[in-house]
């Protein structure tokens, strides 16, 4: 049968599957096995030196089937030491432990040693991509940077990552400053509207910081999507490119819309802690045995929570979303106060319950105006993680080193049924491919 013809029995299949037979079949043909991998004739040089935005985007280069050589001096990365709770496991560190799949290592002092670099000049001639975090103009200085490595390799897709990009005077006053995680969330301008304490107001209401290295994350995704068009246009015209990430533009690109507010608005998001500054309601609240997550911006969204709520008295006082609007710090606490009151009365899973079977209701009437609140549960990582949900989509795996033991990693976040990504081993000691690598690439 074709392939045409394979798709065409599958989705036929779908259409007249049952429930629980439509999720099996969509897991089966999620499955990576036999399946092509996209970037198989992909070579990944990764020379990001003490950068997880370098080392996350080479992981995910690899888990789509690029050949990803981790090049490092011969004391390793200083990433590899990085850690929390000063844990690491026969000296490599759990975050380095987390990214090392499917990549080979070898070591090169590209910084110090100008025999090594003449060995990366030679590799990189049969490169497809290489990832560098090194400041600004070093690579260029050393004699093999994109300049000097393209001209050996019209094809080469050089991807930088440093905190401000290669140009600007800005880029050239802070080009020794390391590019990580919390400059960029600090440089960015966006730590400062997030804090908490509402009512303390300013200046007292402390800055935050997002999640655990978002900077870094952000600006590796960046760096794959980047790279991956370039790759595209690399296929189309046989012409590569230079990629200029900055990981202050990164940042502030994923959620730029705080900029927009100020440039509309004439003034700056202030800190509001658990306020939203847009949607309203929109955050966590809590109930008995811990917190909620509450999204109901819409006005009917809003009346249907309200009704949910045994609220609906106070309809009159908030009926229109202007005035939900929460730059008046005080209006919008004393509703938010007054949510509280009613889903301390609940349980977490309650409270989703009463919002499912409201929203189930309201689908099959035209009298409740289509108001969908969205109630979700405020998971901590070991009660997601005991989740069916990640089971099934195989979020979660069971990896192994022959050195390092057995531990769990996150991967394949993106499923696909033709080309999907995959783990196929985890392995990271310092050198382990020194010998493959000269033999596949340095030979003649």
């Amino acid at each position: 049968m074709s392939p045409n013809g394979q798709k065409e029995e599958i989705y036929t299949r779908h259409a007249s599957a049952r429930p629980s037979d439509l999720a099996k079949s969509l897991a089966e043909i999620m499955n990576p096995e036999g399946k092509a991998e996209v970037l198989d004739d992909v070579l990944v040089l990764d020379v990001s030196r003490n950068s997880f935005a370098g080392i996350s985007a080479a992981s995910i280069f690899a888990e789509f089937g690029a050949e990803v050589i981790k090049i490092e001096p011969p004391e390793g990365d200083p990433a590899r030491r990085i850690t929390p709770f000063g844990t690491h496991v026969k000296g490599v560190g759990i975050p380095f432990m987390f990214e090392a799949r499917n990549k080979r290592y070898m070591t090169l002092d590209i910084k110090d040693n100008e025999e090594d670099r003449k060995v990366f000049s030679k590799l990189a001639r049969k490169a497809t991509v290489i990832i560098e975090t090194f400041p600004a103009g070093d690579m260029d200085a050393w004699g093999i940077g994109y300049r000097q490595l393209s001209e050996q390799n019209p094809g080469l897709v050089y991807i930088a990552i440093t905190a401000y990009g290669q140009y600007t005077e800005k880029a050239k006053k802070f080009v020794r400053m390391p590019d990580v995680d919390i400059v960029s969330q600090a440089g960015s301008g966006l730590a400062a509207n997030m804090g908490d304490v509402p009512d303390a107001g300013e200046p007292y209401s402390w800055p935050l910081r997002a999640g655990l290295w978002a900077g870094w994350y952000i600006s590796g995704l960046s760096a794959v999507v980047g790279g991956t068009v370039a790759l595209i246009h690399r296929q189309n015209t046989g012409v590569g490119q230079m990629v200029d990430v900055a990981g202050m533009d990164a940042y502030s690109s994923m959620v730029g819309i705080p900029v927009s507010i100020g440039y509309t608005w004439h003034k700056a998001r202030p800190r509001i802690g658990i306020l939203d500054f847009i949607l309203y309601p929109y955050g966590h609240w809590k109930c008995k045995d811990g917190f909620v997550a509450v999204a109901a911006p819409r006005d009917h969204d809003f009346r249907a929570l309200l009704k949910i709520l045994g609220l609906w008295e106070i309809e009159d006082d908030w009926r229109y979303s202007s005035d939900r609007i929460p730059d008046i710090l005080e209006q919008a606490t004393h509703l938010h106060k007054l949510i509280e009151n009613e889903t301390m009365k609940y349980t977490a899973d309650e409270l989703v319950g009463l919002a499912l079977n409201y929203s189930k209701k309201s689908a099959r009437s035209k009298w409740r105006g289509g108001g969908v609140p969205i109630v979700m549960k405020l998971m901590t990582p070991e009660t997601a993680l005991e989740n069916p949900q990640w089971h099934v989509r195989k979020s979660f795996q069971d990896v192994e080193d022959k050195n390092l033991g057995k531990y769990k990693i996150s991967a394949n976040f993106t499923k696909m049924s033709e080309s999907p990504p995959r783990i196929k081993w985890v392995s990271c000691d310092i050198g382990q491919d020194n010998d493959y690598v000269r033999e596949k690439y340095l030979k003649d």
